[in-house]
């Protein structure tokens, strides 16, 4: 087997979509504990979800297996497994998110890093499953083991950043730390296939990964452009809330005292009387 037929970039460029899709998924979960209803925090969730699940776990995947190639064999993958593959991604993140809640409770947290993790290590599953070539293709079960174990300290910690993390150089560092996690957990499973080429057997029905590759690359980018449009737009809604005007005592007490000064003056401008000649 071969890891990365294409070169180096491949696993560069699948670091760089996962590090901006986990980036502008917590970015979205920070504008969600902003928002004054609950509709609106949905929309939020949902974004993030697809952003941090679809954009930052399926896409990155998605990206290295193009360099990934067996000698002597055709390579297909299963069309309906890779469909389910891209849409379980970011509908596992939706259902943890929900389930982990707007604060920090530690039960809460690990029963939605459990899901997540479980949604993660079977969409790496679903993946493998998909690779058709002309024999067979067994998985390790410790590299499966490793995967749902990786998933599993993957899903709490952006769990964990996602409710308590608020500033910017945190999110990105939390973003960067999810970029490395995700391909560490795919290698893990990858570098545990294990494939028998028959040259006898029947060539692999499906289809190339690039047939894949181009609609779910500009799906995915413009998933992440609405999202990062609407987190530059979106306005504050407690500054918005927040009053305008000056709150100090002093300066409202001197500001009172000066117009009913200009206010007494002006009366007693009107009741002057006029001079005698």
């Amino acid at each position: 087997m071969i890891y990365f037929s294409m070169g180096y970039w491949v696993l560069a460029l699948a670091l760089i979509v996962s590090f901006a899709g986990a980036a502008c998924g917590l970015a979205c979960i920070r504008q969600s504990t902003k928002s004054v209803t609950q509709r609106f925090r949905l929309v939020w969730l949902v974004v993030a979800a697809v952003s941090i699940g679809g954009v930052g776990v399926a896409m990155p995947i998605f990206v290295s297996m193009l360099g990934f190639d067996v000698r002597g064999s055709q390579l297909r993958y299963d069309n309906l497994s890779i469909t389910l593959f891209s849409v379980l991604s970011a509908a596992t993140v939706l259902v943890a998110l929900l389930v982990s809640g707007k604060k920090v409770v530690w039960w809460r947290l690990l029963v939605a890093a459990a899901v997540m993790a479980f949604g993660f290590g079977d969409v790496h599953q679903l993946l493998l499953g998909a690779i058709r070539i002309q024999g067979s293709v067994e998985r390790s079960l410790v590299s499966t083991v490793a995967v749902y174990v990786i998933a599993f300290v993957l899903s709490a910690l952006t769990l964990w950043f996602s409710l308590w993390v608020a500033s910017v150089p945190m999110v990105l560092f939390g973003a960067l730390l999810y970029a490395i996690m995700v391909t560490g957990m795919h290698y893990a499973g990858l570098t545990g296939l294990q494939v028998h080429v028959d040259p006898a057997a029947t060539a692999p029905h499906g289809n190339i990964l690039f047939n894949f590759f181009v609609p779910f690359f500009i799906i995915g980018t413009l998933s992440l452009a609405i999202p990062i449009t609407a987190i530059l737009v979106a306005p504050d809604r407690r500054e918005g809330r927040a009053p305008t005007a000056t709150t100090d005592p002093q300066v409202a007490h001197g500001t009172s005292l000066q117009a009913a000064s200009q206010q007494a003056a002006a009366q007693q401008g009107l009741r002057r009387p006029e001079s005698v000649r």
